[in-house]
């Protein structure tokens, strides 16, 4: 999902709020990039591919601690209360 951070949760809450389930967002990657401190378009586009390659190759690394999704925050957040 493109967009920034702010707009994504807004929409996730108006999502939630029509009755979406909390589950349906864990496969949501917004906003889109790996955080490699990118600030130029072409940079941007890097960490956008890197996160569309690690998604569609399954990579085993552990590249969603460089995610910047929001969702995968939450997730991430969970796990370590967890334990």
């Amino acid at each position: 999902m493109i967009g920034s951070k702010r707009k994504v949760i807004g929409v996730i809450r108006e999502l939630e709020k029509e009755g979406v389930p909390r589950a349906a967002f864990e496969r949501l990657h917004a906003p889109m990039g790996l955080d490699i401190g990118a600030v130029s378009p072409e940079e941007i586009a890097i960490s956008v591919t890197a996160e569309m390659i690690a998604v569609r190759r399954n990579a085993e690394s552990n590249w969603r601690a460089l995610s910047m999704s929001v969702c995968a925050a939450e997730a991430r957040r969970a796990a370590v209360l967890a334990k």
